[in-house]
């Protein structure tokens, strides 16, 4: 008898042996790529792909929303084909430098490389990409971006508004606003007052999401509102009124839910200080876990001196983060009072930059909820990503009802459910883009 354990503790330990030589033995050899391609696609927002091939592995990132990004596909290919993915911190080297004065937006390029490797590697090594991360968490809270009594038209990729034609689960087929060309954000726009903005159509809203089970929902309140008035908006400034009906939404939105669903509010950098300050007193009675971009001191420049003074007069959490890049951005962001780190990794340098910004969070102990308003390649990136941060409060999810989210993923597991994205054990990102679906909709897509 013990004759036979001892065979079979031998054999065990042996095939233990043998895999973990495989498994060194893959990343010894290096992951050469040899090809690499740009798509994009115009949804709600604009989607941009990126794919890194080595032979026939691939691996999908995705792109933060910025104009022209496609047009970097052949200087992309110079830069990585004949490189090894497994040196993925060489590789984000080589893309900084070459991206010296393309701006941020080569960033959101940069970033989709970065999610790319780690799906193609994960797919190499058979292993998803939160255990090559060595994450532990495997059920990534959501919050639910709402926008107001309906979802946010579609936009895009420099915020101008779009007209959807057509709308259903194959695509979103949309035209430009002719009658409109100033951007959906800030403080030129020409959006008005209607039905949709009203505190009951918020309240409704709101009733239906936490039927879906989101544990949080956030709200934009950079609205019109029936006291608008244009000289007010240019300057960023609100009226007492304004201000009232800001709270009549937010007070019928709490009632409506209740206290265990948490509230976030989002004011896309339209006010101005004192106006920001107003809002901040109104707004504390309902016990926001956030007030999200007040101010324009973080769009695609920064004042962190507008934050330290803007975080001194509000009692209500600041968040910011989105239009950031790298950790070396938000190191600077740590003595401005803001404790809610709000990063889109599709922008700010991708997974591997997204573990150095939740490591520098998790050191003050700052709340890390990323924002994202990806496809389901991009979101899977950051669930991933969170997976192995500290002090993770919830991920974004910006495309509650739109049929085409769904449909252009295929994974073997359902990606969202009862407020959650469930990890699990598909290698790789755990998604992969139908393109059949995609070529369907997008006669031109080629990836």
């Amino acid at each position: 008898m013990y004759s036979d354990q001892w065979c079979s503790c031998k054999l065990i330990s042996l095939t233990k042996i043998f895999l973990n030589s495989c498994y060194i033995s893959q990343i010894a050899t290096p992951l050469k790529i040899t090809d690499a391609k740009i798509e994009s696609i115009q949804a709600l927002f604009e989607w941009t792909f990126v794919r890194v091939y080595s032979g026939d592995l691939y691996g999908t990132g995705e792109a933060g929303m910025a104009p022209g990004l496609k047009g970097a596909q052949n200087s992309l290919r110079r830069i990585l084909v004949g490189e090894d993915a497994f040196k993925v911190t060489r590789i984000q080297e080589k893309l900084e430098s070459a991206g010296l004065y393309g701006g941020t937006s080569f960033y959101h390029t940069i970033s989709a490389v970065n999610m790319a490797l780690h799906d193609l590697i994960g797919k190499h090594l058979n292993i998803p990409v939160w255990e090559l991360l060595g994450g532990s968490r495997e059920k990534i809270p959501l919050y639910v971006d709402a926008h107001a009594g309906t979802g946010l038209g579609a936009m895009d990729s420099l915020q101008l508004p779009l007209e959807v034609e057509s709308y259903d689960e194959f695509g979103v087929k949309v035209r430009q606003k002719k009658d409109d060309s100033s951007p959906m954000m800030g403080r030129l726009t020409e959006e008005k007052w209607s039905d949709v903005y009203k505190p009951e159509e918020y309240a409704r809203r709101a009733k239906n999401l936490v039927r879906e089970g989101f544990l949080g929902i956030k709200f934009d309140l950079d609205i019109p509102t029936p006291y608008t008035a244009e000289h007010r908006l240019r300057s960023g400034q609100v009226s007492l009124k304004e201000v009232e009906y800001m709270g009549d939404i937010v007070k019928a939105i709490r009632e409506e839910v209740g206290d265990e669903i948490e509230l976030m509010m989002d004011f896309h950098w339209r006010y101005n200080m004192n106006s920001a300050a107003r809002i901040c007193k109104a707004l504390e009675p309902y016990r926001l876990r956030w007030v999200e971009d007040l101010t324009p001191a973080q769009r695609s420049v920064t004042n962190f001196d507008e934050l330290r003074m803007l975080a001194g007069k509000s009692t209500i959490p600041i968040a910011t983060g989105e239009n950031l890049y790298t950790s070396y951005q938000f190191k600077d962001l740590i003595d401005t009072g803001v404790t809610v780190w709000t990063p889109d990794l599709a922008k700010a340098g991708g997974i591997t930059e997204g573990r150095r910004i939740s490591e520098l969070a998790s050191m003050y102990d700052f709340e890390f909820s990323p924002h994202n308003i990806s496809s389901p390649i991009g979101t899977m990136a950051s669930a991933h990503a969170c997976s192995i941060a500290n002090t993770l409060g919830l991920l974004e999810f910006h495309s509650y009802g739109f049929p085409l989210w769904n449909n252009i993923a295929k994974s073997t597991h359902r990606l969202i459910g009862g407020g959650f994205i469930e990890l699990n054990d598909v290698p790789g990102l755990g998604v992969e883009l139908d393109e059949k679906l995609l070529k369907a909709s997008y006669p031109s897509f080629d990836i």
